[in-house]
């Protein structure tokens, strides 16, 4: 833990005092061989999913699901007397639009997020890959997760579970 001097009101002197570290603190991500991309990565995951539910996920799966539209046979709309498989599909369309129009309002902001925790020279390697002007322009999460995953993940030998399971996957 790290140790901040704190000066005592009555000038008596000082005192050491322990500092807590913020559970939720996202680290800045490092480039290079050791870096520290497991931990940035597990600390924007957490507040990714936090602050933007279903679209955080992007950080743990590496891509994005987007909802598909109901489809409109499947609800048996022609044989409705009642009216209720109407109203359940006039309802998951509503949820549709929500989930659609939340994930347009909170793709940029999710972007701003994993570029604000990289240092200068992650941002410089990330922006150096191909395709980078159009993740830019875009401000698309999707495609910036994918290169800061790039260049970041490092090859190991590691017998650290996390490590190990992440090396299986690739």
């Amino acid at each position: 833990m790290k140790l901040i001097r704190k000066m005592i009101i009555d000038g008596k002197g000082f005192c050491l005092e322990e500092k807590k570290k913020d559970p939720d603190a996202i680290p800045i991500l490092k480039y290079g061989l050791s870096n520290n991309f497991m931990r940035f990565k597990e600390a924007l995951s957490k507040k990714a999913l936090l602050e933007f539910g279903n679209l955080g996920k992007l950080i743990n799966q590496g891509f994005i699901i987007i909802p598909d539209l109901p489809d409109r046979d499947t609800y048996g709309l022609d044989v409705d007397s009642d009216g209720l498989n109407k109203l359940d599909y006039l309802e998951d369309m509503k949820q549709y639009r929500r989930e659609v129009a939340d994930y347009k309002r909170n793709k940029p902001k999710l972007y701003a997020l994993i570029m604000k925790y990289q240092s200068d020279k992650s941002l410089e390697a990330v922006q150096n890959k191909v395709g980078w002007m159009t993740v830019e322009t875009d401000a698309d999460p999707e495609t910036l997760w994918q290169l800061v995953e790039q260049k970041h993940k490092v090859q190991s030998s590691s017998k650290v579970e996390a490590i190990m399971k992440l090396a299986a996957r690739t």
